[in-house]
C-alpha cells in the first residue's frame, strides 16, 4: 500500500514513474510466470499478474501514458495472454461457453447496416466482448484457493490507491471549485470523471471487503476502515454518480449475502469478526463523507444525485428519467428500437451510433446489454443469456461457501459498470470472469 501511495504521488510529477513501474513489474514477474507455466503447468501467478497489469488502464489514461501504455491496455493484454495460452495448449480446462460467445460475435463483424463503420469503431465495440469470451474460455470456473483470490482483489485495490492519491493531490482548493450540477473533472485529475469514479467506487468496496474480513490490505485493520472514508470522500467529490452508486450498493449487497451464508456463524467465530459493527462503521464513514461534500458544495451534491440540472431547477426543463440518467435512457431506448428493426442480426458492431434518430446520431452506447441487442440482435441476446446463466450458477452451486457473497458482488459490479460505462474499462470483463472462479479454503480442512 505504501509503495502504491508513493507511486500515486510521483505520478503527479511525471507519467514516466507509472510507465517505468509497469514494465519493471513485467521484468520482475516474467521468469517466475514462465517457470510455473512450463515446469509445473500452473497459471495462478499469470492470472494475478495479468489482472494487476490490466488494472493500470485507467491510471495510464489519466497521466497520458499513451502510446507507452495503450489506451485499451487491458484488452490488448488479455488478447495476448489468452491467445498465447490457448495456442500453446497451456489452458488447464477450456470453458466452451467462452467459445460460444466468440462465435456469436462473428455475424456482427460481417454486418454493417450503416455503411459507416471503420476499424476504430470495430475495436471500440468488439474488443470488450471478445476479451470477455477469451477470458471465460481460458479461465472460466478456474479453481483457486482463498489466499490467491484475496491477492488478486488486493492487487486491484492497490492500483485504485494510486488513483486515489493522485486525485487527492491534484484536487484544487475547494474554494476554487465551481460546484455545479455536473461531474467535476477538477477532482478527478482532469480526466473523465465517469471512469475515475468507477475505480474509486471499486476501491471503496474492496476497502470495505478487507475491513469486514480483517484482511488488512493496507497492513492494518483500522487503516482499511480509514480508506473506506477516503474513497467515499473523493468519490462523492467527483460528482459522478454511476461508480459511487455501484460501490455503495455493493457494500449493502455483500453484507446481506455474507450474513445469509449457511456458514456465517462458524466463519465469524473462526476469524473473530464483528460484521454488524464493521458494517455500521463503514456506513457511518460513507454518510459522513457524503454530508461533508454536501456542505462544501452548498447542497449541490444531493441535487446532482437527484438528477437535477440548471434547466430543471429554473423550470426551463422538466426532470425526467432521461435527465436523471444524463441522456443514457434515450440511448438505451434507441438501442431497443434498433434491435426491433434489426431483430435477428442487429445493425452490426459499431453501427448503432450512426443509425440513431431524434438527435442522437453519433452518440456511443453507454449500456453494454442494450448495445449487444442493437448491434448483434438475437446473437447478442444469447450472449446475455450465457452471462445470466453464470449468475444462476453462482447462486446455486456455492451455498455452503462463504466466498459466494464476493463472487455475486463481483458479478454485480461487472454488470452494473457495463450499465453506465459499457466496456470502456477493464472492470466488466475482468470482474465477470473473477465471479466464475471456484474458490476453496487453502488448507481444505474446513471447506468454507
Amino acid at each position: 500500500m505504501m509503495f502504491h501511495s508513493f507511486l500515486g504521488l510521483l505520478c503527479t510529477y511525471s507519467k514516466w514513474f507509472l510507465i517505468v513501474w509497469f514494465y519493471f513489474f513485467i521484468l520482475l514477474s516474467i521468469n517466475e510466470i514462465i517457470s510455473d507455466l512450463y515446469f509445473y503447468g500452473k497459471i495462478d501467478k499469470l492470472i494475478l499478474s495479468l489482472i494487476y497489469l490490466c488494472s493500470f488502464e485507467v491510471m495510464g489514461r489519466m497521466v497520458g501514458a499513451y502510446p507507452y501504455l495503450p489506451w485499451e491496455l487491458s484488452k490488448y493484454l488479455t488478447l495476448f495472454v489468452t491467445l498465447f495460452l490457448l495456442l500453446s495448449a497451456k489452458v488447464q480446462k477450456v470453458n466452451l461457453s467462452g467459445f460460444i460467445i466468440l462465435l456469436l460475435l462473428i455475424p456482427g463483424v460481417l454486418i454493417d447496416n450503416s455503411g459507416l463503420v471503420e476499424l476504430p469503431d470495430l475495436i471500440n465495440n468488439l474488443l470488450g466482448p471478445i476479451c470477455l469470451g477469451l477470458l471465460i474460455l481460458s479461465f472460466g470456473y478456474f479453481r483457486i484457493n482463498d489466499i490467491q483470490f484475496e491477492m488478486i482483489i488486493k492487487s486491484i485495490w492497490n492500483t485504485s490507491i494510486i488513483i486515489l492519491v493522485y486525485t487527492i493531490i491534484l484536487t484544487p482548493d475547494y474554494s476554487e471549485i465551481s460546484f455545479s450540477l455536473s461531474a467535476l473533472n477538477e477532482t478527478t485529475g482532469q480526466f473523465g470523471s465517469n471512469q475515475v469514479a468507477t475505480i474509486l467506487g471499486i476501491g471503496l468496496f474492496f476497502s470495505f471487503y478487507a475491513w469486514m474480513n480483517k484482511l488488512r490490505f493496507s497492513g492494518n485493520h483500522t487503516l482499511d476502515g480509514l480508506f473506506i472514508a477516503l474513497f467515499a470522500f473523493q468519490g462523492f467529490l467527483s460528482f459522478s454518480r454511476g461508480g459511487m452508486f455501484i460501490g455503495v450498493l455493493s457494500i449493502f449487497l455483500y453484507y446481506f449475502l455474507f450474513r445469509s451464508s449457511k456458514v456465517f456463524e462458524s466463519v465469524t467465530q473462526i476469524r473473530k469478526l464483528r460484521p454488524l459493527l464493521f458494517f455500521g462503521l463503514a456506513i457511518f464513514f460513507i454518510f459522513t463523507s457524503y454530508f461533508i461534500i454536501q456542505n462544501i458544495s452548498s447542497g449541490n451534491l444531493t441535487q446532482r444525485y437527484l438528477g437535477q440540472t440548471a434547466g430543471t431547477l429554473s423550470g426551463d426543463k422538466q426532470r425526467t428519467f432521461d435527465t436523471i440518467t444524463t441522456g443514457r435512457y434515450s440511448i438505451l431506448k434507441s438501442d431497443i428500437n434498433l434491435w426491433n428493426e434489426y431483430f435477428i442480426f442487429g445493425t452490426g458492431a459499431g453501427a448503432s451510433k450512426f443509425m440513431r434518430s431524434d438527435g442522437l446520431y453519433g452518440k456511443s452506447p453507454h449500456t453494454e446489454l442494450s448495445r449487444l441487442l442493437a448491434e448483434h440482435g438475437l446473437f447478442g441476446l444469447l450472449i446475455i443469456f450465457i452471462l445470466l446463466y453464470y449468475l444462476f450458477n453462482i447462486f446455486n452451486f456455492n451455498k455452503s461457501n462463504i466466498n459466494r457473497a464476493i463472487l455475486i458482488v463481483l458479478f454485480f459490479i461487472a454488470l452494473g459498470t457495463s450499465m453506465h460505462s459499457s466496456m470502456r474499462t477493464f472492470v466488466t470483463p475482468i470482474f465477470l470472469v473473477l465471479s466464475t472462479f471456484n474458490i476453496f479454503y487453502y488448507d481444505q480442512t474446513n471447506n468454507y
